[in-house]
C-alpha cells in the first residue's frame, strides 16, 4: 500500500464525519530505556493518545510496517541500529508518518541529517515535558492539516 494511500486510511479513521467518533492518533515512542518508555506513556495518556514502544530498531520497524503510526519520538543512540538509519527506514515504509528525534547526545551535523531526511525535529534529552508535549501536537497537526490541504475536502 503506497504511503498516500496509508495516510488517506489513517486520516479517515481519525476525522470521521457524522457520530464525532475519532481514533486516537497512534505514537510510538523508540527507545532502549526503559524510563523513557514510562515518561512517555504517562504524559501522553494524559492527553489520550494510543501509546506504542519499542526498545530497538528491528521491533520499531515492524510496529511502521503493522501499524496505523501517526508520530514516532525516535531516540538516536539504540543498540542494534542508529536512529537516522531508523529514521530512513520508516520513512521508506511510510513518508507521512512524523518523527521527532531525541538524543542525550546532540550535534548539529546530527540534526541536519536527521531534518534532511524528513525528521520534523529534533530535541536533546532532558527536555521540559511541556515542551515536548507541545511539538507532538504540533506534529500531529501538521500530519492532518497537510494532508487534508492536499484533499481538499474529498478525502474525509
Amino acid at each position: 500500500m503506497g504511503a498516500k494511500l496509508k495516510k488517506e486510511k489513517r486520516l479517515e479513521t481519525i476525522k470521521k464525519k457524522g457520530n464525532g467518533m475519532r481514533r486516537k492518533p497512534i505514537i510510538l515512542v523508540v527507545d532502549d530505556e526503559k524510563i523513557m518508555h514510562e515518561l512517555f506513556r504517562k504524559i501522553l495518556k494524559k492527553e489520550k493518545y494510543a501509546v506504542l514502544t519499542a526498545g530497538n530498531g528491528k521491533k520499531a520497524l515492524k510496529m511502521a510496517e503493522s501499524k496505523k503510526l501517526d508520530l514516532v519520538i525516535l531516540d538516536m543512540k539504540m543498540p542494534d541500529m542508529n536512529g537516522i538509519e531508523i529514521l530512513r527506514r520508516i520513512k521508506k515504509i511510510d513518508e507521512n508518518i512524523e518523527v521527532i528525534m531525541l538524543t542525550g547526545f546532540g550535534t548539529m551535523k546530527t540534526a541536519k541529517i536527521a531534518m534532511g531526511m524528513g525528521a520534523y525535529d529534533y530535541i536533546t534529552k532532558p527536555f521540559d515535558n511541556n515542551d515536548i508535549m507541545a511539538l507532538i501536537k504540533d506534529a500531529l497537526s501538521s500530519t492532518s492539516d497537510s494532508f487534508l490541504s492536499k484533499c481538499k475536502g474529498k478525502c474525509v
